[in-house]
C-alpha cells in the first residue's frame, strides 16, 4: 500500500509544474540579496547627498578665507608705507580708504595682536548698507596697526562662490546671524538676520547640517561650514530637500519599479519556459522508446526519479553521451570567457590574447569611430593615448608576471568625436584546460567624467586661482620633496620676488587690468626658467622660484638678473601699456642642510635688502644677524 501511495504521488506531479517552482524558488535568493543592496545603496545615497552640502560649504569658506586673507594682506603693505613715511603717511591711508570705502587709521598696536582681525558686521542698515572693521598689526617694529572701517560691500564683493547648481543657495553669514552676502539678492538682504540662526547653532558644531522651513513651507536641508579666522563667521548652503532626497529617492524608485518588472518578467518566462521545455521533453520520450527498441543491446536502467518522464529521457541521452564529453570541453573554455565578462561589465567587450593583439571587439566601432576590423590585432592602439600605453602595457605584463586572474588600468581612448575620453581598462585571464592563460576577456568603463573631476579638484587644492601657477600648499610641499635623503647635497636657491609699482598700476587701470598683469608676470617667469624650476604665487604680487640642481651661484643670480629685466619689460594690457619692476630676494642653499623656515627667512631679508637698495634689482642676505627689524 505505501508503494501503492507514492505511485500515485508521483503521476500527480507534471514536469511542467515541477520546473515552474524550481525556477521560482532559484529565483528568491537573489532577489532578496538584491533588496538588501537596494537598501544599502539607498542608505550610502542619502548620506552622500547630505554629505555633499557640507563639502560645498567647506570649500566656499575656504575661499572666503583666501578673500579676506588677501584684503589683509593689501592692508599690512599699505600700514607698513603709512607707518614709514615720516611725511605724509595720510597718502597711504587715503589709498586704503578710497580702496575699500571706507576710514583707514594707524593705532597703537594690542600687544597680543599678533595677526590681521575682523569683527561682525556694525553699523547695520539692513538692506542698505553695513561695515567691518579690520585690525592689521604692522610688522614694522613701531608698535602700530591699521584700523580700516571697510564699506562691508567692497570686502564681499571679491567673494567668489564658483559654479553653484540651480536651485542652491549660498549666503556667508557674521558671527550674530547677520547675513554678509549670498549668492542670490545680496544687497535685498544685507545686514537682515538669518531666520535659521537658531537651528544652527543648536548643530554645536564648526561645520554640520540641519533642516528647516522656508517662510513659503518649504523644506530646506542646510549645510554650513565656519570660516577661519574670523569672529564666527559661516558658509551656509541651503538646497530644497525634495530636490536633495530626489537625488538618492529617483534612483531608488527607478531601481524598485525594474526589480518589480524583473520579477513580473522572470514569473511570466518561468511559465513560458517550463512549456517550452515539456513539449521536447515529451517528443525526446518517445523518440527514446523507439531507440530502445531498435537498440541491440539494452541500456541501463533509469534511476528512480520524481518525475517519470526524466527517467525515460535520461536513458535516451545515454546514446549521446560521448559526444556530450567532447562538446563539454569545446563548451567550457566558452563558459569561463563570458562567465568573466559578465563580472566585470560591459560597455566594450573585448578579447585579446595573452600579448595584447584583439581577438575580437564589440562597442568599439561606436565608442571610437574605429571600425572594428581596424581594430583587430595592435590597430587598436591608434585610438589610445600614447602617454598611457606604457601604462595599459606594464599593467599587462605585471599581471601576466604574478599570474593575476584580472588587470585593470585607466587610458585615455579618443572616441569618435576625437576628443581623449578617460575610460576604465578591466579584464580577466582565461585558462585552458591545463591551468595555463589562452586569452583576455574584459570591457572598457566610460569614467571621463570622474577622473576629470579628481584632476580638477587636485588642480584647485595646489594651484592658484587668478594665474594657474602652484600656491603655497604646492611649493610646501616642493620643499619637502626636496629635503628627502635622496635629494640632498644639491645647490638649489629660492628666490622671493615682489612686483614694484603693482599697487599704482592696479589702482590706476582698475583689478581687471591688475589681474591680466599678474597672469602676464606668472608667463613671463614661466619662459625663463628651466622644467625642473618651480615658480609659484604667493599672494597679492608676491612670487617665489625654486632653482633647482644647478653647478655654481652665478646661475641664481642670473636667473634673478633676467627676472628684472623681463619684468622691467613694458606689459601691454587692455590696450594700455603698464611699466613695473621687480625687487628680488635670493636665499642659496644645499638640500638637506637647512631648514625650510630658516631658508624662507633668509629670502625675505634678502629681498627687503633688494628694494631698500633702490627697487628693480636683486641682492642675497649678508647680515650676520637675526635682529627682527633687518628682516623687516
Amino acid at each position: 500500500m505505501l508503494v501503492s501511495h507514492k505511485s500515485v504521488w508521483r503521476r500527480r506531479i507534471s514536469l511542467r509544474s515541477f520546473l515552474s517552482f524550481v525556477i521560482l524558488a532559484a529565483l528568491l535568493p537573489p532577489l532578496s540579496l538584491l533588496a538588501l543592496v537596494v537598501v544599502r545603496t539607498a542608505e550610502t545615497d542619502k548620506v552622500a547627498a547630505q554629505t555633499t552640502l557640507i563639502d560645498n560649504a567647506k570649500v566656499i569658506a575656504s575661499m572666503v578665507h583666501g578673500a579676506l586673507l588677501s584684503d589683509a594682506q593689501t592692508m599690512e603693505t599699505i600700514g607698513g608705507y603709512a607707518s614709514s613715511s615720516a611725511d605724509d603717511p595720510e597718502t597711504e591711508l587715503a589709498l586704503a580708504s578710497k580702496h575699500f570705502r571706507g576710514e583707514a587709521t594707524l593705532v597703537p598696536a594690542d600687544a597680543a595682536l599678533d595677526h590681521w582681525t575682523v569683527s561682525n558686521l556694525v553699523d547695520i542698515r539692513p538692506g542698505e548698507s553695513a561695515r567691518l572693521v579690520f585690525n592689521v598689526p604692522i610688522k614694522d617694529g613701531k608698535g602700530e596697526a591699521l584700523k580700516l572701517t571697510a564699506d562691508s560691500t567692497a570686502v564681499s564683493n571679491k567673494i567668489s562662490f564658483g559654479k553653484i547648481e540651480n536651485q542652491t543657495l549660498v549666503a556667508v553669514v557674521d558671527g550674530n546671524g547677520n547675513m554678509i552676502t549670498r549668492s542670490a539678492a545680496a544687497a535685498e538682504n544685507l545686514g537682515k538676520r538669518v531666520p535659521t540662526w537658531e537651528a544652527l547653532l543648536e548643530v554645536g558644531a564648526p561645520t554640520g547640517r540641519f533642516d528647516a522651513v522656508a517662510f513659503d513651507g518649504t523644506p530646506i536641508s542646510f549645510g554650513f561650514a565656519s570660516i577661519e579666522g574670523t569672529p564666527g563667521w559661516v558658509v551656509v548652503v541651503g538646497m530644497p530637500k525634495a530636490v536633495l532626497d530626489g537625488r538618492w529617492q529617483n534612483p531608488l524608485k527607478a531601481f524598485g519599479i525594474g526589480v518589480l518588472v524583473a520579477l513580473i518578467v522572470a514569473v511570466l518566462l518561468a511559465f513560458i519556459l517550463s512549456r517550452k521545455i515539456t513539449g521536447p521533453i515529451e517528443a525526446m520520450v518517445a523518440r527514446s522508446h523507439a531507440i530502445g527498441r531498435d537498440s541491440k543491446s539494452a541500456l541501463p536502467d533509469a534511476p528512480d526519479a520524481i518525475v517519470q518522464e526524466l527517467h525515460t529521457l535520461y536513458r535516451a541521452q545515454m546514446n549521446s553521451h560521448e559526444r556530450l564529453i567532447q562538446r563539454g570541453n569545446e563548451l567550457e573554455l566558452s563558459s569561463k570567457r563570458y562567465r568573466a565578462v559578465s563580472k566585470v561589465g560591459a560597455m566594450v567587450t573585448w578579447r585579446a590574447d595573452v600579448h595584447g593583439n584583439a581577438i575580437d571587439v564589440e562597442g568599439w566601432e561606436e565608442f571610437t569611430g574605429q571600425r572594428t576590423v581596424a581594430a583587430l590585432g595592435r590597430g587598436w592602439v591608434e585610438q589610445v593615448h600614447p602617454e598611457d600605453m606604457p601604462v595599459l602595457n606594464e599593467a599587462l605584463a605585471l599581471a601576466a608576471q604574478t599570474r593575476a586572474p584580472t588587470v585593470t588600468a585607466e587610458a585615455r581612448v579618443k572616441n569618435k568625436n576625437q576628443k581623449w575620453i578617460w575610460v576604465n581598462f578591466r579584464g580577466a585571464v582565461i585558462t585552458d584546460t591545463e591551468g595555463e592563460p589562452a586569452e583576455w576577456v574584459g570591457t572598457l568603463e566610460d569614467i571621463d567624467d570622474r577622473k576629470r573631476l579628481q584632476l580638477r579638484i587636485s588642480h584647485m587644492a595646489y594651484h592658484d586661482a587668478l594665474t594657474g601657477l602652484p600656491n603655497r600648499v604646492r611649493l610646501a610641499e616642493h620643499f619637502e620633496q626636496m629635503q628627502l635623503p635622496q635629494n640632498a647635497g644639491h645647490a638649489c636657491a629660492l628666490l622671493y620676488i615682489d612686483l614694484d609699482k603693482f599697487k599704482q598700476a592696479n589702482d590706476t587701470f582698475g583689478h581687471a587690468a591688475g589681474d591680466a598683469l599678474l597672469k602676464d608676470v606668472g608667463a613671463r617667469l614661466n619662459n625663463i626658467l628651466r622644467e625642473t624650476d618651480l615658480v609659484a604665487r604667493l599672494g597679492g604680487d608676491e612670487f617665489a622660484v625654486v632653482l633647482s640642481h644647478f653647478e655654481n651661484v652665478e646661475y641664481s643670480t642670473m636667473v634673478a638678473t633676467r627676472i628684472v629685466k623681463t619684468l622691467s619689460t613694458p606689459f601691454e594690457i587692455e590696450g594700455n601699456t603698464i611699466q613695473i619692476g621687480a625687487s628680488v630676494g635670493i636665499a642659496v642653499f644645499t638640500t638637506g642642510q637647512v631648514s625650510i623656515e630658516r631658508l624662507q627667512f633668509e629670502a625675505d631679508r634678502a629681498l627687503y635688502r633688494a628694494k631698500s637698495g633702490g627697487r628693480n634689482r636683486w641682492s642675497f642676505d649678508t647680515s650676520e644677524d637675526d635682529d627682527g627689524q633687518i628682516r623687516a
